[in-house]
């Protein structure tokens, strides 16, 4: 129900700005996250976490197009798979590609997501939040009471999306949630190509989401336990690009089949010192099928991967003095990746990662320096010469940083980092058969930024301006560009790219006699520059994907239960390759979407949400066109 949650994001967003001082206890982070948005919680809506990311100020969203096209997010222009994402402080991973498909996961039972590129520094965090380059931190609300919410949502493309959460009290201190999503859609969307109205085909999705929660707490410390289960088939439309009359079109499928438990246990002992101990066993599966029979020209493949991991943090928090803190965390992860694919490598793969932490944190002002340590040993079947043989590989690397936070005024706030991080090249990266390059370095980055925010509030009227440049420079970097399918990829290294970036957000709202007003404005500008090869023919041009300049804004009006939200997007060109010629050039694009909702008594609320109002064709990864004008209704009812 993405009318609701967009329209609660902007509403509530005020309450956001109204942090004048951030808290010094100690559970507060040295950095404050670029952009955060509170759900509610239990009346969060079930809409895909790609919707909601879309919207934060320096971040680029690859969108497939359709219901079960891939969405992956990029973040100041890292790369996908250089941003981690983290359900409850633990690593999202999969089997396909390594880069979290956003659209497999909804924003039902979310308190909130939030979005760091510095590491935030945070009591109890684990080691491998230190290591990313960027973050985006999904919290789960805890269930507190008894409760049942049904919802519906549905509309164009034959697009159909009933869930419900089931929250129970099982006694005082623990608690139960269970929740169900099917998501379905036929896929089918005009598109123009040429002067030609054509139908996407072959671009349907069924998918099916299962959880339970667990939340219980102790005297001084909480725990939870979370089983996740996913399962979904869809079609590969594959690119638009010109053929001949009655060429076959993809007749590509994926199947694919998940399942995680991760949980959490968090100690206060004395006050003083604290632990908190992280788990998580995955198991996931990927069947994919080129179906010759139905398109003759398609490559003959039908092939599944297995991805196995086991993963176990501890992390600890002494304060030494007042106001000083002390972090050690340590995480184990390990995992194996089977293949029926001929002369599979078989790979796997055990990590360790270890960081140390030290924090000081006053009334106005927060500090903290970190080092980081990971190490990573592989272990693969190689065939040669008809024999087979074992071989090793292991890296390591040292990953500092550190931050500063500073309350100048009551009205202005000035965060300051630097951060190292380092990535390995995945196993998807190095061995599938169909994408992997064997030669492919592990990606460095050096980043460093500053965010000015300015801010006041009184009881009818809150603003907030935000300005924050950074740097990143980025050795070796790792793109995946896809080719003729979502599912085969290339693989390559850039050898140096230098990022510079500058994201603005100014954000006003307004209530009087019932009514609320609001407006948000977000601008980011990026040049990322390819610095690898002086005098090549792509050396100095825009990295792949990397609009010069891109923005949002959205204005709100709200009035006893009545909500109207107005949402525009721009992207400026952009191109597909580091070449910057008109073979890969993507056109920019404008889009503006229109909700409405309306709520009765706290116990139903009706919505309704016409996306792309003016049909603009437009593409976020060339040659798979974003569907034209489309119209969604949803209904959400809570009987208890």
């Amino acid at each position: 129900m993405l009318s609701l949650l967009l329209c609660a994001a902007l509403l509530q967003e005020a309450d956001t700005l109204k942090a004048s001082v951030v808290s010094t206890h100690k559970d507060a982070p040295v950095l404050r996250p670029l952009e955060e948005v509170h759900l509610g919680g239990r009346k969060a809506a079930p809409v895909l976490l790609s919707d909601v990311l879309r919207r934060f100020t320096g971040v680029q969203i690859k969108d497939y197009g359709g219901a079960g096209g891939l969405k992956t997010v990029n973040v100041r222009s890292l790369g996908s798979e250089h941003v981690g994402v983290f359900l409850d402080g633990i690593q999202i991973d999969n089997a396909q590609n390594m880069q979290v498909d956003l659209g497999r996961y909804s924003t039902q039972g979310l308190e909130g997501v939030a979005l760091w590129s510095g590491a935030k520094a945070l009591r109890l965090q684990s080691a491998k939040e230190y290591a990313g380059g960027a973050a985006v931190h999904l919290l789960t609300a805890a269930p507190q009471s008894d409760s049942l919410l049904l919802r519906l949502r549905g509309g164009s493309f034959g697009t159909l999306n009933p869930s419900l959460q089931w929250d129970k009290r099982l006694g005082p201190r623990i608690a139960m949630r269970l929740g169900a999503e099917y998501l379905g859609s036929n896929g089918r969307y005009p598109y123009q190509y040429f002067d030609t109205t054509l139908v996407r085909e072959n671009g349907d999705c069924r998918a099916l989401r299962l959880e339970a929660l667990l939340s219980g707490q102790t005297g001084r410390g909480e725990w939870r336990l979370r089983l996740h289960g996913y399962g979904s088939q869809r079609g590969f439309p594959g690119p638009v690009i010109r053929r001949a009359s009655g060429f076959p079109l993809s007749a590509e499928r994926q199947e694919d089949r998940d399942f995680f438990a991760q949980g959490f246990w968090t100690q206060d002992w004395t006050g003083r010192y604290s632990t908190a101990l992280r788990f998580k066993l995955s198991s996931s599966y990927t069947h994919y099928d080129t179906h010759p029979e139905k398109n003759p020209m398609a490559m003959p493949y039908n092939i599944f991967y297995r991805l196995r991991s086991a993963y176990v943090s501890l992390s600890q928090s002494l304060e030494v003095a007042e106001k000083w803190y002390l972090d050690l965390s340590a995480d184990l992860d390990g995992c194996t990746l089977g293949s029926d694919v001929g002369q599979f490598v078989s790979p796997r793969r055990g990590s360790v990662f270890a960081a140390l932490s030290a924090r000081y944190q006053s009334d106005r002002f927060r500090a903290g320096a970190h080092l980081t340590w990971m190490g990573a040993a592989d272990s693969f079947d190689k065939h040669q010469a008809g024999l087979w043989t074992r071989e090793d590989a292991s890296r390591s690397a040292w990953m500092p940083s550190a931050g500063i936070s500073w309350n100048a005024a009551t009205w202005l706030e000035i965060d300051a980092f630097a951060k190292r991080s380092y990535r390995l090249p995945t196993f998807n990266d190095l061995y599938y058969s169909l994408m992997g390059n064997a030669s492919l370095r592990p990606e460095s980055a050096f980043q460093t930024g500053f965010d000015f925010r300015a801010h006041d509030e009184s009881d009818a009227l809150v603003w907030e301006v935000r300005v924050s440049p950074y740097y990143n420079c980025v050795s070796d970097k790792i793109v995946a560009i896809p080719t003729t399918s979502q599912f085969r990829w290339t693989m390559l290294n850039i050898g140096l790219a230098d990022i510079v970036g500058l994201d603005v957000k100014g954000a006003f709202n307004r209530s009087w006699d019932g009514w609320n007003a609001g407006v948000t404005i977000r601008y980011t500008f990026q040049r990322a520059l390819d610095h690898s090869s002086p005098g090549s023919l792509t050396y100095g041009n825009q990295i792949p994907y990397i609009p010069l300049h891109s923005g949002t804004a959205d204005a709100s009006l709200g009035y006893r239960g009545w909500t109207l939200v107005w949402e525009w997007s721009f992207t400026s060109e952009r191109w597909s390759r580091s070449a910057n010629t008109d073979d890969y050039r993507i056109a920019p694009w404008t889009v503006s979407d229109l909700v409405l909702t309306k709520e009765f008594g706290g116990r139903l609320q009706l919505g309704v949400r016409v996306s792309n109002i003016f049909g603009r064709s437009y593409q976020l990864v060339q040659g798979y066109p974003m569907p034209g004008r489309s119209i969604m209704a949803s209904i959400s009812y809570s009987p208890f």
